[in-house]
């Protein structure tokens, strides 16, 4: 099962409006409205898929759909969630891609050094989506097969305001940009929504395999 169709199926109960504060309600109502758009925007990719002719035209929309599928997840969170913290959203990127990982022999893990706090839904949000690009790619490109390997992902305070997640690996070298073949989207993407929440990434440089993402946080 992929992370899109697990996000598909979800259909947990949700918590009692009582159980909130009244200022939150419209909030909440909001976040539910938006989880069920986007599992149905995940249905409709999945079913397009298996439409398609194309091998390639089948991989973008799996691609796609999965990138959907992680911002269902964290908008279903913000709703059965009192506090949503990055922790909790990084755990349920992890376990999505176990199903992938799994097979390959390839361990994703989470280490959490410092709590994230000063962190907005929309940074935790962002950073879910951008730990799944990187991940993914990872699972994909840069173990050879049979092979298994160790993906880790880190959250620690780099200072006082700014937050630090790590993805790295132990695979294969990561690959100069003009030799990708994806021509850098899955990158470009994540780049573009690093700008987005006002982070910065590090690209791995010297035969090195780690992402370092920073994000501000607030006091």
């Amino acid at each position: 099962m992929t992370a899109g169709e697990s996000a598909a199926g979800h259909h947990g109960p949700l918590p009692a409006y009582r159980d909130f504060p009244e200022g939150d309600l419209l909030l909440r109502e909001t976040n539910h409205r938006c989880a069920n758009d986007l599992q149905l925007v995940v249905s409709l990719l999945a079913l397009q898929s298996r439409r398609a002719q194309s091998a390639e035209t089948r991989q973008a929309l799996a691609d796609t759909m999965d990138r959907v599928a992680v911002l269902a997840r964290a908008r279903a969170a913000l709703i059965h969630q009192h506090h949503h913290t990055l922790e909790a959203s990084l755990r349920q990127i992890c376990e999505a891609l176990h199903a992938q990982a799994e097979p390959r022999q390839i361990l994703v893990s989470l280490q959490v050094e410092s709590r994230s706090d000063g962190v907005s839904d929309v940074q935790i949000t962002t950073l879910a989506l951008i730990v799944n690009e990187l991940a993914t790619n990872a699972i994909k490109h840069a173990f050879e097969e049979e092979k298994g390997g160790h993906i880790r992902i880190i959250v620690r305070h780099r200072d006082d305001q700014n937050l630090v997640v790590i993805v790295d690996d132990d695979g294969l070298p990561f690959p100069e940009l003009g030799a990708r073949r994806d021509g850098g989207l899955g990158l470009g993407l994540v780049q573009r929504l690093m700008q987005s929440i006002g982070g910065l990434i590090i690209l791995p440089s010297n035969g090195s395999k780690c992402f370092e993402i920073r994000v501000p946080v607030t006091q």
